[in-house]
């Protein structure tokens, strides 16, 4: 995982254009209960069916696997028999709300981001300020009585292969190329959260299109806006 003295080329928003532009204006942050993206099995970006599990084990690090209930009995599981790894999650992992971005934190021969990221929307917004802009998030969620705030770069695990923690910060390889930073506050609430911030109109780009994400990012490397990200 990128750790916070690691140079990042830009925090990006992606969404549609009237969205990111309610975002600079009112600095709205709507940040959805982590559980919840474990329900979109339609949406391809989103959905992820491993969200809020706490922890797993693929099945050539199991033991012995017992289940046991009332009116169910002892059951053994033979390990060989899963056909995938065991996930356990606790209400604790998932209640909390999550607020997703893209971190650029990598440069590679042709493009940057991934045109796979072109599934959230149609434009892009980049935080030109970063350390202002994680500042009055902390501030905000202070003031609405969140008792705990946690923003972190997203590792990326291999699900054929990795057995432990996974928690709030740590998905699946399948999703790498989102290049995620995540902020995440407590306590969660079943429904969206709706975190202001204030205005963003000084630290962030205007609203520009996705399709030109790319050239931009690489235009702003030329330019060595380049910064390291702030740990909180």
């Amino acid at each position: 995982m990128v750790g916070p003295d690691e140079p990042i080329y830009g925090l990006f928003k992606f969404g549609k254009r009237e969205h990111l532009e309610f975002l600079r204006r009112d600095g709205l942050l709507f940040m959805r209960p982590l559980a919840e993206f474990a329900k979109l099995e339609l949406d391809m970006a989103r959905g992820d069916c491993f969200e809020g599990t706490t922890r797993i084990i693929q099945p050539q690090h199991v033991k012995n696997l017992v289940f046991e209930g009332p009116g169910f009995g002892m059951h053994a599981i033979n390990p060989s028999s899963l056909v995938g790894p065991v996930r356990f999650g606790t209400g604790e992992t998932a209640s909390c709300n999550v607020y997703c971005m893209f971190a650029a934190t990598d440069l590679v021969d042709g493009e940057s981001v991934s045109r796979q990221n072109f599934q959230f929307g149609d434009s892009f917004v980049d935080v030109t300020k970063i350390d202002e802009f994680l500042d009055r998030a902390i501030e905000a969620a202070r003031n609405a009585g969140l008792n705990h705030f946690e923003s972190r770069f997203v590792e990326y695990f291999d699900p054929e292969s990795y057995s432990g923690e996974v928690g709030r910060f740590r998905k699946r390889s399948t999703f790498a190329y989102q290049s995620e930073f995540r902020i995440a506050v407590e306590p969660g609430s079943v429904m969206p959260r709706c975190l202001s911030i204030g205005s963003l109109l000084d630290i962030t780009s205007e609203v520009l299109p996705m399709s030109d994400v790319n050239e931009y990012l690489d235009l702003k490397v030329k330019g060595a806006d380049v910064v390291g990200l702030p740990s909180h």
